[in-house]
């Protein structure tokens, strides 16, 4: 998917990038979330930064609440 992040500083530019999204479900009560850049698989001379992989935890509580 293609993403744009912006800065709250006027002096840094917007950039865009491509990441990939992988989803699992745990277990009955909890999904991991996965995005990995993918400029290291296809290189684009014009992107002079990388992203690095990031990801979250989503659990369900008992009263229906997730974190």
């Amino acid at each position: 998917m293609a993403v744009e992040f912006h800065a709250s500083s006027p002096l840094v530019p917007n950039r865009k990038c491509y990441l990939a999204r992988y989803s699992s479900r745990l277990n009955n009560d909890a999904w991991g979330v996965v995005d990995v850049s993918l400029e290291s698989l296809f290189p684009n001379p014009l992107i002079t930064y990388r992203r690095r992989p990031s990801g979250c935890l989503i659990e369900r509580f008992r009263d229906g609440l997730c974190m």
